[in-house]
């Protein structure tokens, strides 16, 4: 049977088009800050720590953005996630390797500004898109991500790569600069977004009471798994590339290749990735990207660095994908009538992040202990293979229909719809169990 056309609607599209500058400002400077504070360090230990505060304090500001966007609305969430964002770059500038010898601090603050943005894009994503559009958006926005990968690294590693020319770190602050720039037109264009106030506190307890149903705890669970790998290997492989290569041109070069890759997958799965068929596609990405890692059993290298970089950029939109959907769809059907999904998105972060929060601890333990290659080489081969745990914990999760799990929604969540009216709602929203 031919699947309906769903068509994204104006709000949607400037979403995209205000995460297509974010990316774009992002891509310029946060592929080159651990290299930074690499360059300033040379410390496994002092990266460890920035990342790590990064996702200690996303969550507990996810926690503040929905107070805020309970009073007023999220689009407000978003505007101050990004000034914070521009904040932090004015910090660099204004600091210069005085505040790169400070991790904690950097983490903290970008942990902050992410933290309101990211509460913001999901719940906006969430309210401008329904039930068979969503992969189709995150798709777009993947693919969208994916040309500011193209774009931006490379023009940094250039401009970094001629910073004897200008002096010093100059050539960071200059990118560091570009970026503030692109952040201030972000915020512009966050004007045409029209979010609807959200009456009410927030309801975290009455939201956590919902793990207590199989589907939605197993898919956190493994959204938790997936942080130990996620929260490390965004900081990691690019800075093993600047290791083995020296060269911020050569970092900027990979992950162009990277993006470019990453492009034409998540074009190619924003297409072919439906409700019905979420599990499969997921279970290909999982095994893709075990695959790949077994790329670290061999010497490290900048050749090994690239392969990796490029089979895993093919693989993770097959995963990413699936899990976004799932996880959205889920909040859609714990929240039929949209009351809490706030909530819901607030505990989603927290167990991702507890999980990011956790392989980078580990990741810290290890520096602490005299890292050397095989151990780190071994260490990233675990976590290459980890979201094969999510796809079967979520899988678990799936092998009840999930309606006859909702069923039980009114009993343990008060407040929410009775069982009734909420199989009337899902079938409705045309959500699939």
């Amino acid at each position: 049977m031919k699947q309906p056309v769903h068509r994204m609607g104006k709000q949607a599209w400037w979403l995209l088009a205000i995460s297509g500058v974010f990316s774009l400002s992002v891509g310029l400077s946060n592929t080159f800050v651990n290299v930074y504070l690499w360059k300033i360090d040379k410390s496994f230990a002092s990266i460890g720590w920035y990342n790590l505060f990064v996702y200690t304090v996303l969550p507990l500001t996810f926690i503040a953005a929905g107070h805020l966007s309970r009073k007023y609305h999220s689009v407000w969430s978003m505007r101050i996630g990004i000034a914070l964002h521009a904040g932090f770059y004015l910090l660099t500038l204004l600091g210069g390797v005085q505040v790169a010898k400070l991790p904690v601090l950097l983490g903290a603050v970008l942990g902050m500004a992410a933290g309101f943005y990211w509460f913001a894009f999901n719940t906006l994503s969430f309210g401008f898109t329904g039930s068979g559009e969503r992969e189709r958006f995150y798709g777009l926005n993947g693919v969208m991500g994916a040309v500011a990968g193209m774009v931006a690294p490379p023009v940094a590693g250039f401009l970094i790569g001629y910073e004897d020319r200008f002096g010093g770190v100059s050539g960071y602050h200059l990118i560091f600069s570009l970026s503030l720039a692109l952040f201030v037109m972000a915020v512009w264009f966050s004007w045409r977004l029209k979010g609807e106030r959200t009456q009410g506190n927030l309801h975290l307890f009455k939201a956590a009471s919902a793990l207590k149903i199989r589907p939605w705890r197993n898919i956190l669970l493994g959204c938790s798994v997936y942080g130990l790998r996620e929260g490390v290997f965004l900081f990691l492989i690019g800075l093993l590339v600047y290791i083995a290569t020296g060269s911020e041109l050569r970092l900027g070069e990979f992950v162009l290749l990277q993006s470019a890759l990453s492009f034409a997958s998540f074009f190619f799965v924003g297409r072919l990735c439906k409700p019905n068929n979420r599990m499969r596609v997921m279970a290909a990405g999982g095994l893709a990207l075990a695959c790949a890692a077994t790329l670290f059993l061999l010497p490290l290298s900048a050749k090994v660095m690239i392969w990796y970089g490029s089979l895993a950029a093919l693989a993770l939109p097959l995963f990413l994908l699936p899990v976004q959907g799932l996880v959205f769809d889920g909040i859609s059907k714990l929240d039929a009538q949209n009351q809490d999904y706030m909530e819901h998105v607030i505990i989603r972060e927290i167990f991702q992040n507890a999980g990011r929060v956790a392989g980078i601890a580990v990741f810290l333990w290890l520096a602490s202990n005299s890292m050397d290659t095989r151990r780190l080489t071994g260490f990233a081969m675990a976590l290459g293979c980890v979201q094969l745990v999510s796809w079967v914990l979520m899988k678990l999760g799936k092998s009840d229909r999930f309606v006859q799990g909702m069923k039980r929604v009114s009993e343990l969540i008060p407040g929410h719809l009775g069982t009734e009216r909420l199989e009337t709602a899902v079938r409705k929203r045309r959500v699939q169990p």
